[in-house]
């Protein structure tokens, strides 16, 4: 499993106790609640059927995960040769080659989810293992990046692996509905700032970040708000088409565990928002 250079840890004092995690996540069980976000609006793909009927097996640094999709939101996970658990997925995707598949695996003693990103054009795939609690903060989501390719026969790619392509860019991301503009500057290895504005003022922030090349002009970008409520948010981004889509991981005021989407516009890196 391959993880970034250590970073220093940073936290205001947001954090709660391990059993008031467990109430948040246990309130909220439900799918109809912990996938709904206001991130998954005009611009994020819907839900998508293409892999019905279809079993991913990723392979990948001594693993070997098995996802096998039977309807629109329902998925059969299978680790290590382990027993399959029922789980319900979203399965998104912007081009019909790359996909998305995001899950909590039942039986964690917190939450747990996992996310593959999977080429079905030349089988590399990237699985992120994301839980609830570090040695930290009983609230922060930690993860592990896994690479691997889906077994199979696939045309000649590149293995996914970690990149400085995006640093010294910025976007500015439109989730829609009315809901704030965001921008991100990827301005380091490690972290990644952002701006927004809100009811209560300017909002600027730093926050761990790790960045994944896919392919020519597409990256997996994940940060965990360290800064706030520990929330993990993975992006799939298409830099050339300036969208994206992904997942939002972590608790709030309850289990949030659902599918984003947003348009961006390239900015100038430098510029107050």
């Amino acid at each position: 499993m391959k993880t970034a250079k250590q970073r220093w840890y940073r936290k205001w004092d947001l954090d709660i106790s391990k059993e008031d995690v467990k109430k948040a996540i246990d309130s909220s069980l439900d799918p109809k609640e912990y996938t709904q976000i206001r991130f998954d609006g005009p611009y994020a793909p819907k839900d998508n059927d293409d892999l019905k009927g279809k079993t991913l097996v990723f392979e990948g640094e001594g693993h070997v995960f098995s996802f096998r999709v039977t309807d629109l939101n329902t998925l059969f996970f299978a680790e290590d040769g382990g027993e399959e658990k029922e789980c319900y997925v979203q399965v998104r995707t912007l081009d019909k080659e790359l996909y998305f598949l995001n899950f909590l695996v039942p039986g964690a003693e917190t939450a747990r989810q996992i996310s593959l990103i999977a080429d079905t054009v030349t089988g590399y795939s990237t699985v992120c293992d994301a839980h609830i609690g570090t040695e930290n903060s009983n609230r922060d989501v930690g993860r592990e990046f896994i690479f691997g390719r889906l077994k199979g026969s696939f045309k000649d790619g590149t293995p996914h692996c970690f990149t400085n392509d995006l640093i010294g860019k910025a976007v500015i991301w439109d989730y829609g509905d009315g809901g704030p503009c965001i921008k991100h500057i990827y301005n380091s290895n490690l972290y990644y700032t952002y701006m927004m504005d809100s009811p209560n003022g300017a909002w600027v922030a730093s926050n761990p970040a790790d960045y994944i090349k896919v392919k020519d002009n597409i990256y997996i970008f994940s940060f965990i708000e360290e800064r706030q409520p520990g929330l993990q948010m993975l992006l799939l981004i298409y830099m050339d088409k300036l969208h994206d889509l992904g997942s939002c991981f972590g608790v709030g005021k309850g289990l949030r565990s659902a599918c984003v989407g947003a348009v961006g516009k390239e900015a100038d890196p430098y510029a107050v928002f």
